[in-house]
């Protein structure tokens, strides 16, 4: 993924972890991948509805938002 494009994106992040930038998105949570650009689409209930991402990167994702959530900004 080009610098600029995701500095913009951990900008616009509402958390960022491990390189997962975590952004609120219209059907849930979007988690982009800073240094390849896959995403996940999560809903509130945590159930992928779209991804970029493999499986492995997925699960890895999903895991660090989920440990993480309760610092996100409200």
């Amino acid at each position: 993924m080009p610098t600029r494009k995701a500095k913009r994106i951990a900008d616009a992040a509402e958390m960022i972890v491990d390189g997962y930038a975590v952004l609120k998105d219209e059907l849930g949570y979007k988690i982009v991948n800073l240094n390849s650009g896959h995403a996940v689409i999560v809903s509130p209930k945590h159930k992928v509805l779209a991804s970029s991402m493999d499986a492995i990167e997925e699960k890895i994702a999903i895991h660090n938002f989920l440990d993480n959530l309760e610092f996100m900004a409200a």
